[in-house]
């Protein structure tokens, strides 16, 4: 017998997730239901897909090559859904919020994806903070976006889509001593950040506080990538998600700080409403966990 598409999204959402409960609250059945799948699907191919002697299932070698199929069958069937079932469909609208590091790296291959399996899907784009985008999907004006830390709503889905790693970053021109700096050692130098109330203002406000100081020379811009050009220019140090400055970090126009006290991991997550075109919003929603595996943003959740 071959695997059926059931078995194997499931094997697919347990590599993903990172366990059975994981994977089955996903997929709306029961643990019993998903372990079921698995062991059917093993004893039809005649090989184990996971390791399950450990606290979390760990896929064995022929379980990864497994994996990399059912991505592919998996995706062929959401494209076979999305053409079929919506042929003779009016065309959708779906208003799409991003935060500025979702948006400058996964946010073209998203709609890109998007457009080509369904065509017809007008979005209606919005690029802003994350506690904006938050209060704009609370009140109904957004029914998915990509942000951090989403408010807990009973009519909006939340998940991790990935952990980003921050970091300090100054153009080397500045000549910051060597070694592992203190927040003190950076209190007297501008800072370039968002403005308040975004998570990165914050974050920085609390890594400073934590060590009982108050930054005064902070300069704030709306934009990642200015930021990032402002830095460059040595007019000042900022904290960025290090997935955006790779290719200033590798070229030397910015410098990685070491500091004494780490900066806490930034988590971005998907969100989106549950009460209007659940299934094409839960279907981006996929796209978009594909798109951040495949271009190895962070880590993905």
């Amino acid at each position: 017998m071959r695997p059926s598409l059931d078995q194997l999204e499931a094997l697919l959402w347990i590599a993903k997730l990172g366990s059975f409960r994981r994977a089955a609250t996903r997929l709306n059945i029961s643990q019993p239901a998903i372990s079921s799948r698995i062991r059917e699907m093993e004893e039809q191919l005649g090989f184990e897909l996971l390791d399950r002697s450990g606290r979390a299932p760990q896929l064995t070698m022929a379980g990864q090559e497994t994996v990399r199929h059912a991505e592919q069958m998996v995706a062929l069937a959401e494209t076979f859904r999305g053409r079929i079932g919506r042929r003779n469909m009016p065309p959708t609208s779906i208003r799409m919020g991003a935060a500025d590091t979702f948006a400058l790296t996964c946010l073209s291959p998203l709609l890109e994806r998007l457009a080509s399996l369904h065509p017809d899907t007008q979005v209606e784009l919005e690029i802003d903070f994350s506690s904006k985008l938050d209060r704009k999907l609370q009140l109904g004006e957004l029914d998915i976006a990509f942000l951090t830390s989403p408010s807990s709503h009973d009519a909006v889905h939340s998940e991790p889509l990935l952990d980003l790693d921050l970091g300090w970053i100054a153009s080397p021109r500045l000549l910051i001593g060597q070694g592992k700096l203190r927040p003190v050692d950076l209190l007297g130098l501008p800072i370039i950040t968002n403005p308040r109330p975004s998570h990165l203002y914050r974050t920085i406000m609390d890594w400073f506080a934590a060590d009982g100081y108050v930054p005064t020379r902070v300069h704030t811009c709306t934009s990642l990538t200015i930021m990032t050009n402002l830095a460059a220019d040595g007019l000042g140090i900022t904290v960025m998600p290090l997935v955006l400055v790779r290719e200033e970090l590798r070229m030397r126009r910015l410098v990685l700080l070491q500091t004494t006290e780490p900066l806490p991991f930034h988590y971005i997550s998907l969100a989106y409403r549950l009460e209007k075109d659940r299934e094409m919003l839960a279907a981006i929603a996929s796209m978009a966990r594909t798109v951040v595996s495949e271009r190895h943003m962070g880590t993905a959740r």
